[in-house]
Formats: C-alpha cells, structure tokens, sequence
C-alpha cells in the first residue's frame, strides 16, 4: 500500500462509507433476535480475525497480552464495551431508532473531548467547551421537550469513548485487540446461540429452521465489522488527526440520511432541534480543531 496523504485520505474515506452503510446491512436481520445477531457478529469476526493476524503473523503480539495482567484486565474492560456498543447499535437499527444512532454518533467527538478533560487532564479551549455546551443543550431539549432520555443517543457515544479512552492505555494494536475481544466474547456469545436455539422465539427465527441465506448474511459480519477496520488503521497512518476529525462525520451523515429518506423514520420537529444544536457544536468543534492544526 502507499503512503501517501492522499491515499490515506481515500482509505479513512471508505471506511467511514462503509460504517455508513452497515444499517443496510443489520436491515436485513430485523427478523432475527437482536442478541443473537451480536452472537453471529462475535464469532464470525473472531474466525476471520484470527485468519488475518496468522497471515500477518502477529500470533507472538496475542500471547504477548497474556504476560501482562494490567494489559489482560483493560481488554476485559473493553471487551464489555464494545459488546455494549455493538448490542446496542444494533438494537437502535432493529426497532427504528436509527435517527438516535446517527445522533450518538455526532455527540461522540464531543463526549471524547470530556473524557479528556476528567481523566487525561487536557485543557480544552473556550470554543470546544462552546461546542460541549451546545451539545448538552441538544439532549436538554429531547429530555424536555419529548419527555424522556435518548439513551441510545447517550449509551453509543460513552462506550465508544470510554473504549477509546482505555485503548489509549494498551500497547496493542488494533487487530490484536479487538481478536481478543472478541474471543473474550466469544463463551457468552456461545451461550447466546444455544439459548437461541432452545427457546426458538417463532418460527422463522429458530436456527434450525434458518435458510442458507440467512446463514450467509450472518456469516457476512465478519468481514462488515473488519474490512472498515482495516481501512481505518491504513487510512489513520497516513493523514492528520483533524482530517479524520472532519471525515469521521460522514458515518453518522449516512446514518440521518438512510433513516429519514430510505426508512421513514419520523423526524420531529423536537428531534430536529436536537440535530441542530449538535451540528452547530460540530462545527464550532471543527473549526476550533482545524485553527489548532493550522498553529
């Protein structure tokens, strides 16, 4: 691969393309139970994740992890993270709720720059706690106005962060640690699968009643969650921090668009001021980025 800006640009773009388009994707398991369609996500990206680090050959960098506690412990922690975000995205695609997942992930810079105030001691300017305060406005609104907490809005954003946040304290790269996760994943995943199995829950959910097509769109979580993965760390080598900064909204962007235009989900007009609060942050936040990349 070059090395080259530019096609660090080209790569960080498609990644966030692909992460757009994954509600596509979770569409067509609507009829499937949410849980165990994270279960499928596990075990699919834990096989096609191994395959990758053995042709890379980073199996000494997976037993690495094991002779240090501190190490093994943060993975643990955010492995229950991104189960969590996981679970609850595609929950959020399951019942509708996209236009709230498209919100949360706006809200996700922002929510970083907090967690780097509270446990990174950085100092954040006047313009970015600006932008933090419209965002906190934005959910006001939604709490008021429609009378109850987006916590999807809320729950994708933190999680996000605070996995973030604790792979900022791991030595390991990207691959080898979400191969861990999701091996870690994987038992629970597994009882998931036989719970599944068991109970059935109607007729055309139960697995031994699944179509070969079903399985395959199910198998097809795989390379979904690693492909933009391995687009992203190609594509974060190459360019600047501000530029991903930039380009890391089009994903939600996406999100919005499919929500209201492709599955008619309703967009209050409560809702739409939430939006707007959000974006007028974005933009605060992004121009408050650019002025320092630019110094």
């Amino acid at each position: 691969m070059t090395s080259s800006p530019k096609a660090g640009v080209i790569f960080a773009i498609l990644s966030f393309l692909l992460w757009g388009v994954t509600p596509v994707y979770f569409k067509l398991l609507t009829d499937e139970n949410p849980l165990d369609v994270v279960a499928n996500r596990v075990l699919w990206s834990a096989i096609l994740l191994g395959i990758i680090i053995g042709v890379m050959g980073k199996w000494s960098k997976v037993k690495a992890v094991f002779s240090s506690r501190r190490v093994l412990l943060t993975l643990m922690g955010t492995t229950s993270l991104i189960g969590t975000n996981w679970l609850v995205f595609i929950y959020a695609i399951s019942v509708d709720r996209m236009l709230d997942a498209s919100l949360g992930y706006y809200i996700n810079p922002l929510m970083t720059v907090l967690i780097g105030i509270l446990f990174l001691n950085e100092r954040p300017s006047i313009l970015q706690y600006v932008a933090m305060g419209s965002a906190v406005i934005g959910v006001a609104i939604q709490i008021f106005l429609l009378g109850y907490l987006p916590w999807i809005s809320i729950a994708l954003p933190l999680s996000f962060s605070v996995y973030g946040y604790l792979h900022k304290k791991t030595p390991t790269d990207s691959f080898t640690s979400l191969f861990l996760e999701t091996a870690m994943l994987l038992p629970l995943a597994f009882i998931i699968m036989g719970y599944v199995f068991q109970s059935g829950g109607g007729e055309e959910s139960h697995l031994a009643n699944r179509d070969w097509s079903t399985w395959f769109i199910l198998m097809l979580a795989g390379p979904v969650t690693t492909l933009p993965l391995l687009l992203f760390s190609a594509g974060a080598k190459r360019v600047s921090l501000s530029t991903l900064g930039f380009l890391q909204y089009i994903s939600p962007s996406m999100i919005f668009c499919l929500a209201i235009i492709a599955y008619d989900e309703p967009l209050h007009f409560e809702t739409g001021l939430t939006f707007a609060f959000i974006w007028f942050g974005l933009i605060i936040y992004s121009l408050d980025s650019f002025r320092r990349s630019k110094r």
